[in-house]
């Protein structure tokens, strides 16, 4: 029965006993339970979990053996190329920092070497994804070509679990002096080192808001003067005789205020009239100012005539 709180199949599969990597003559499998511990002892709690528990069970032939493989997550196990591509990103970063943080244990003068063969995985299917945690099954095993030479090996581990591993990190075989590193190189950022001495000397000499001979030496002279010339050439425009300084207003030509006073005055003589007409009787207002004929030229119309409507 599976132990250390791996309650949760994964997956079954079969192997040859050749195919089980051995270590003092037996397979990995038989000290899983302990070696889990040890890792959690020295990587932190949860660091094994990485390693699915295998529960092995021998046909009668002896010529297969029969594996089942449980986890401690409760979720639905898939094979890599099963997965989406966004959930694959996920999957894959949380199997590169597990393992990595199996470091210590891979340094560990007890369970190093035992760490390192658990390492090896039978295939490139061999990598689970259990919701969006990475489980390693089938590990402890491989096939005939890849523990046939050293290059054979190199290859394999290569295509398998190498391209997560740390460059500083590899795989081994108990027993022979086969190693392949891992793919993920950890490139150190360049660090500028600088005179003590001559940085303080420089920050010492050089005043707030002043250009430092460093950044004149750097290339970056070109900034401050760039400025210096800008406000330069800005303040001698406003100060030079003749710039900034606005044209008076001419007084307006005579023909134009003769012209204002004209239409004032008839605008006057009109709301006077108008003002005369309002007081005025209904039958007494000028009917020129609604648009009719003057009142002189309908008294001309006799009284008969004005009925036929035919002027005389």
């Amino acid at each position: 029965m599976p132990g250390s709180g791996n309650f949760f199949f994964v997956r079954s599969t079969k192997l040859k006993p050749s195919e089980v990597v051995l270590l003092d003559g037996k397979p990995l499998w038989n000290v899983s339970v302990a070696t889990f511990a040890r890792i959690d002892e020295i990587c932190g709690e949860g660091a094994s979990r990485i390693f699915a528990e295998p529960n092995v069970k021998n046909q009668d032939d002896g010529g297969t053996v029969n594996v089942a493989w449980f986890g401690s997550y409760d979720d639905d196990p898939r094979e890599l190329g099963m997965v989406d591509r966004a959930k694959l990103l996920r999957v894959e970063e949380d199997l590169t920092q597990k393992l990595a943080a199996l470091r210590p244990a891979l340094l560990d003068s007890e369970i190093g070497g035992r760490v390192a063969a658990m390492l090896n995985l039978f295939d490139q299917n061999s990598i689970m994804a259990v919701g969006e945690h990475a489980v390693l099954t089938n590990w402890g095993a491989l096939p005939h070509d890849a523990m046939a030479s050293q290059a054979g090996y190199s290859h394999h581990v290569g295509a398998t679990i190498g391209r997560f591993l740390r460059a500083d990190m590899s795989p081994g075989l108990p027993g022979r002096a086969w190693a392949a590193t891992g793919g993920i190189e950890t490139v150190p950022q360049p660090q500028r080192r600088e005179d003590p001495i001559q940085s303080k000397s420089a920050a010492r000499l050089v005043p707030t808001g002043a250009v430092s001979p460093v950044s004149l030496r750097s290339g970056k002279w070109w900034i401050p003067a760039s400025l210096i010339a800008l406000f330069g050439a800005i303040l001698t425009y406003v100060c030079w005789p003749g710039n900034l300084v606005y044209e008076k207003e001419g007084p307006p030509e005579a023909g134009i205020l003769s012209q204002l006073a004209s239409t004032n005055e008839a605008l006057a003589k009109d709301i006077a009239t108008l003002k005369r007409e309002v007081s005025k009787d209904s039958c007494e207002l000028d009917p020129t100012l609604v648009g009719l004929p003057p009142r002189d030229a309908t008294s001309l119309q006799s009284p008969a005539d004005a009925g036929t409507g035919v002027a005389k």
